[in-house]
């Protein structure tokens, strides 16, 4: 259980986000009050941050015939790498919006404590364009050039997955009666850091023949933590819910299917 939430908080990163969309709606449903950030559409002079996972890497070399990276230092040098990485974050809608957030958005990796700045992955492009506002969840792409980033992050994705696995197999008899979650997020911006505590209540949405649930949980989150993957060991549907924000009674997920 310990090497799990390790290798969780290892593929865990700090969002900075430069732009606000104009797109943004000033209501949505399943949001109580105006959407987030609603009032700051087209402004590029107020950083928010927020928090996601690494849950894909993908590692491009000359023969796969992809151009050169398209970070920022490539874009400004003469010589851009022509073997670089695609990474994929997972995150809540509600903390990168869309396109034109995720090219003025960095992910950082490794922001531990002070001590460990971290390394930045830029903001490239969308996963999938047409993801429901409602449910809350989000995947875009990050891009590097730094090879022993792109290389560690993928092993590290790969050990989280098999990690998971062997806990989901080992504490699945428990996932209903302990209600276990954990959630490593950067409060604030801040350092990472890992919450403990329990899901209280699964609420399941029907719509177009499918399934969507969320959970609401005890486990202890500021702002800045949304997005943050909320971690249910044992649990064998879906575990990638996405934190969503709060409420003065309790904390909610964002919405996934199964």
């Amino acid at each position: 259980m310990l090497e799990v939430i390790k290798a969780l908080s290892a593929l865990t990163v700090l969002i900075k986000v430069k732009y606000t969309s104009r797109k943004r709606p000033k209501s949505v449903q399943n949001f109580s009050g105006q959407y987030p950030c609603y009032n700051l559409r087209g402004r590029s002079d107020v950083l928010r941050v927020g928090t996601g996972m690494v849950v894909w890497v993908q590692k491009y070399t000359e023969s796969d015939n992809k151009g050169t990276c398209p970070c920022v230092k490539c874009q400004h040098s003469d010589t851009p790498s022509k073997v670089w990485g695609v990474v994929n974050v997972q995150t809540a809608r509600h903390v990168v919006f869309d396109a034109s957030e995720v090219r003025q958005s960095r992910c950082v990796v490794g922001y531990d404590d002070n001590k460990s700045p971290g390394v930045s992955l830029d903001g490239w492009d969308v996963m999938f364009h047409n993801i429901n506002i409602e449910g809350d969840w989000y995947n875009f792409k990050c891009v590097s050039c730094d090879l022993e980033l792109i290389e560690k992050l993928d092993t590290t994705r790969r050990h989280f997955q098999d990690l998971f696995l062997k806990v989901r197999d080992k504490y699945r008899r428990f996932a209903l009666l302990g209600k276990l979650t954990v959630i490593v997020s950067h409060p604030h911006g801040c350092p990472k850091q890992v919450s403990v505590g329990q899901w209280t209540r699964k609420t399941v949405r029907e719509a177009e023949y499918v399934k969507y649930n969320k959970y609401t949980y005890t486990t202890c989150t500021c702002p800045g933590s949304s997005g943050a993957v909320v971690f249910r060991p044992g649990y064998v549907g879906y575990s990638y819910h996405p934190h969503s924000g709060s409420n003065p009674e309790e904390n909610y997920s964002a919405e996934a299917q199964f």
